[in-house]
């Protein structure tokens, strides 16, 4: 890999990486609306994390995304249990061979600035993802082999695959691939982050970097997807993303009134606010691996497998995620998250909590205690577990695994990197293992980490039976199946130990009573298309 390479790579993972039911929610995940909602209600939300860019194409940061579903609008609509339903895209065919996608479009539908979408619209977009100058991030992942598009007709474009890729369609409702007018595009060029211009409920009003970002209602927004039950534009007149990285300034913000909205509500918070009757809680499945942490097979210790087992049996997860979450969420015992097309139960009692059997995993592995510490062949387990310094999550989770490994004699340094030190010691291999999330809407995003050749393979392992089980999973049409190659995929997973779930990842969102309407695209990005604001 050339250090040109390296770099666009490292950047690619570090927006990616920065990159579940409601208890507010009805079936949908939307909330039954008010009777008499203000047509002129601004609405303020506490964003949690600054943008990159609002470039649908050129970011991957999850906590861009929920604001991209905001702007603009996908092909198709995926629901929250991932059923596939039209959007911009009426209907659709696939051809018998699974390598051909044709899809027919709505005649009524404008770009904020005014252009028409069409097919040509589909096609310019297509082109801009897979333009190397763009240097595309998570989108030109999403289109996997399915990267052609043409227009055959004005409103019908037809996408053709190099092989079949049976993730497509769904991954087609992801923010990532929303739809960019082709007038903007020509005339912002490498400004286009600065200026986005969807068809979606919201169009752009400003970006103050760091600080927020202001959205108006689209008053010709008249294509909402039907399954949300409901027509024309939305009641809020203007949504303010304030943005404020420090949880307890958002805490503070939130609890005087200055936001109505909270996102990524602190733990212990959430807890409490839970309780309050004036609060709606809405906890947002983020769908994909969840919070996790590849364990490097290439490098002493990790190398040894006993020591990959005796890890995840010395981690307490609910231990864990009190002393770092306050306890907010679930803990996460396979490979997928529980709502994920693929989640295989059955794996969930592989490694329970057991300290006793992580010793004994050593001892039949050929490891000694010396001195209260690991030792094989002359060589201690010291194990590196590293965090990026920018999240306030992933510091406390490796310093709490860190506690539980250190129990049974294992020494373990937590090193609290900057992204690119972070990024470059991943890459090289020169860490045990660290805490990191991964959002998906097919269990396919596995290959992304457990396959040879592939960027986010930090955890230096490969399988060939894995390998050609990824192969099969893209290419099978029939659900059954596909559920049958990931369960074992997952089992490999598992018996490799190669990937430690951690905990779900959810986006603790904290309303006020009178915001209701507050729904999330499946893979768990918040859309407030639908929502209103009571006086």
């Amino acid at each position: 890999m050339s250090e040109r390479q390296r770099n666009t790579g490292m950047k690619t993972a570090l927006a990616t990486l920065l990159a579940v039911g409601s208890l507010a929610f009805s079936v949908g995940g939307l909330q039954a609306q008010p009777a008499a909602p203000n047509k002129q209600a601004k609405l303020t939300v506490g964003w949690a994390e600054p943008i990159d860019t609002l470039n649908p194409a050129t970011t991957g940061a999850r906590n861009v995304g929920p604001l991209l579903a905001n702007i603009f609008d996908t092909l198709i609509w995926l629901t929250p249990d991932f059923k596939i339903v039209p959007h911009l895209a009426t209907k659709w065919t696939i051809s018998e061979d699974g390598k051909t996608y044709s899809f027919t479009l709505r005649e009524d539908v404008k770009f904020h600035d005014g252009t028409l979408f069409d097919a040509e619209a589909v096609v310019a977009n297509i082109k801009y993802i897979t333009d190397k100058s763009t240097q595309s991030k998570v989108s030109i992942g999403l289109l996997g082999p399915c990267k052609t598009a043409t227009a055959t007709a004005k409103y019908t474009v037809e996408f053709s695959c190099e092989t079949p890729y049976a993730p497509f369609l769904g991954q087609l409702g992801v923010p990532y691939l929303g739809m960019q007018s082709p007038k903007a595009m020509a005339e912002y060029g490498k400004d286009l982050g600065l200026h986005p211009t969807g068809t979606g409920p919201f169009s752009f009003v400003s970006y103050e970097p760091n600080q927020s970002l202001i959205l108006k209602r689209n008053e010709d927004y008249n294509w909402g997807p039907s399954v949300l039950g409901r027509k024309g534009p939305p009641d809020i007149a203007q949504v303010l993303f304030q943005i404020v990285p420090n949880p307890q300034a958002r805490v503070s913000q939130f609890q005087s009134g200055q936001s109505q909205m909270m996102q990524q509500t602190p733990g212990v918070y959430w807890n409490a606010f839970q309780k309050m009757d004036r609060y709606t809680a809405i906890p947002v499945p983020i769908t994909g691996l969840g919070i996790f942490a590849p364990i490097n097979a290439s490098r002493f210790p990790t190398d040894d497998l006993a020591v990959r087992k005796a890890i995840h049996y010395a981690i307490d997860k609910k231990g864990v995620i009190q002393l770092a979450e306050a306890g907010a969420f679930p803990p996460s015992l396979t490979p997928l998250q529980p709502s994920m097309i693929g989640y295989d139960a059955a794996l969930e009692s592989v490694y329970s909590y057991d300290p006793a059997k992580a010793e004994a995993v050593l001892k039949e592995g050929g490891w000694t205690k010396v001195n209260g510490f690991w030792e094989k062949g002359g060589k201690r387990l010291t194990l590196t577990v590293t965090a990026i310094s920018t999240s306030t999550s992933y510091p406390l989770l490796a310093q709490a695994m860190q506690g539980y490994l250190q129990k049974i004699g294992m020494e373990v340094n937590v090193q609290q990197l900057a992204s690119p030190a972070w990024l470059a010691a991943n890459i090289n291999g020169d860490m045990s293992l660290t805490p990191l999330q991964y959002i998906g809407v097919d269990p396919d995003a596995l290959q992304t980490w457990f396959t040879p050749g592939q960027y986010f393979n930090w955890s230096h392992f490969s399988d060939p039976k894995l390998t050609a089980l990824f192969k099969d999973g893209q290419q099978e049409r029939d659900p059954a199946k596909r559920l049958t190659i990931y369960h074992e995929v997952q089992k490999i997973l598992m018996d490799q130990a190669v990937m430690l779930p951690i905990r779900q990842n959810i986006d603790l969102v904290m309303t006020t009573k009178k915001l209701t309407g507050v729904t999330y695209t499946g893979g768990g990005f918040e859309y407030l298309g639908a929502a209103s604001l009571a006086d």
